[in-house]
């Protein structure tokens, strides 16, 4: 290999850098706007809404149990993949899924696993 030959190496990884900067970024909140419905579709329940909140720096679903008005927590959408973060870490936990159908279906079984000891705490 030569001198020519690194030269060229370089170049190629270089070109290859500012071809993966001018990519498209990940688009979190139009990702979270499609994942909305879903999630409305798999949970329909009179004791959950979800709301799309549109913060430029971290848009996120807020999931809110109505009863109470307590923020449960929230998904976040983060380079293709979906997460759940708890506000209420003694009842529900955390988790990441980069498939938005078994995501959906893991916070409805979380969800529906879990709210019961929630609404029995702050109700006593």
């Amino acid at each position: 290999m030569g001198f020519d030959d690194d030269v060229d190496a370089a170049r190629r990884r270089l070109e290859a850098a500012l071809q993966n900067e001018q990519a498209p970024r990940f688009d979190s909140l139009s990702t979270l706007a499609r994942l909305l419905p879903q999630l409305k579709a798999a949970i329909q329940s009179r004791r959950l809404g979800f709301e799309l909140i549109e913060d430029e720096d971290e848009p996120n679903i807020e999931i809110v149990h109505l009863p109470s008005e307590e923020a449960l927590g929230f998904v976040l959408a983060d380079d293709g993949e979906f997460i759940f973060e708890s506000n209420l870490d003694d009842y529900f936990d955390d988790f990441v899924d980069p498939d938005a159908v078994s995501f959906v279906q893991r916070l409805y079984e979380t969800l529906r696993a879990d709210l019961p000891k929630f609404e029995v705490e702050v109700k006593g």
